[in-house]
């Protein structure tokens, strides 16, 4: 059958459809559902090409079926249950904020505050792997933090994880990778 004659014949069908659908469904909303599947799933069949000789009572059946069977049962979008995990777009924008401020610093407090978060290393040991004196580390590291903390909007003294904590709603108990204000000792402050 070409596309145009089935057209024609499940258009020609339609409302007959609609008036036994609107009998077996429970409301016009459900019977206009109902009318569709039914109209979608012979047309599917029409269009692999499968033969139906007789169209009227195969696509009545088709509609008595669907009618049959069970629905699932669809909570309205403001009901629907929430996702367990929170969204992790925000904390994304807001570790691409930390790090494009980082980026922005001078080249020595960049280079120091760069290898103090992927390393996790103490200032000395910063001092041993740059080559530089340790007062030099601490007081460029102490400059970075303060940098940072400006540049984010952060109170002195609080870390990078306030940030995430923000963008979360609430602390994530993930471990802090960098404080801000921790006095220049090196140490890395867990959450």
């Amino acid at each position: 059958m070409p596309k145009l004659d089935k057209t024609i014949a499940l258009t020609a069908l339609m409302p007959d459809l609609h008036r036994l659908a609107r009998i077996l469904a429970p409301g016009p909303d459900a019977a206009e559902d109902l009318a569709q599947e039914a109209l979608l799933k012979v047309w599917a069949k029409l269009d692999r090409g499968i033969t139906i000789d007789d169209l009227r009572p195969y696509l009545m059946t088709t509609l008595r079926n669907e009618a049959r069977r069970p629905r699932r049962r669809t909570a309205p979008l403001d009901s629907a249950p929430t996702p367990s995990t929170p969204a992790d777009a925000p904390r994304r924008i807001a570790c691409k904020e930390v790090m494009q401020a980082i980026d922005a610093l001078p080249a020595g407090q960049s280079d120091l505050m760069q290898r103090y978060l992927s390393d996790g290393c103490s200032y000395a040991e910063l001092a041993c792997r740059t080559g530089l004196p340790l007062g030099t580390v601490t007081s460029r590291m102490a400059r970075a933090r303060a940098r940072l903390c400006a540049q984010l909007d952060l109170p002195a003294g609080s870390a990078v994880q306030a940030i995430l904590a923000e963008t979360d709603g609430a602390a994530t108990g993930a471990p802090r990778t960098a404080h801000m204000g921790d006095g220049g000792g090196g140490a890395v402050a867990t959450g």
